[in-house]
């Protein structure tokens, strides 16, 4: 185990590429609710980018989550990451998902054990969203 001293490291953020941005921005506000904080443009490691950072969840001080895009329109594979929800209406966040033009490529799974329903949302670029809803204390 490394010794490293918990004051001087803490993961923080995590960071989603898309191809369309605006188009991206728009499903996530519109099917979790997510509201934008800002938008950046800038250059990382030589390539031009554009970004969006959305505020933490209501109650969260941190977590939001950022949609980058290379300008030059060249994104990595969908399925490099999955972004996780918490949500108390799971079927409402899949048909939100759905209207806005996402997947739910798989039923709802019921995980008893983990007092959990999960589903995978995927938005219309194919990212994949991971959402549970608590059931009930999980073992």
């Amino acid at each position: 185990m490394p010794d490293t001293d918990p004051a001087e490291t803490a993961y923080v953020f995590a960071k989603t590429f898309v191809r369309d941005l605006d188009a991206m921005g728009r499903f996530y506000s519109e099917v979790f609710g997510l509201v934008e904080n800002n938008r950046h443009t800038d250059v990382m490691l030589g390539r031009a980018i554009s970004e969006i950072t959305y505020k933490p969840s209501a109650g969260r001080e941190t977590g939001g989550l950022t949609l980058i895009s290379y300008l030059d329109g060249d994104a990595p594979t969908a399925g490099e990451a999955v972004q996780g929800f918490f949500t108390s209406d799971l079927e409402a966040v899949c048909n939100r998902a759905l209207a806005a033009g996402g997947s739910v490529p798989e039923p709802v799974r019921a995980i008893p054990e983990f007092g959990i329903k999960v589903a995978f949302v995927l938005d219309p670029e194919g990212h994949i969203n991971e959402v549970v809803e608590m059931t009930a204390s999980g073992g």
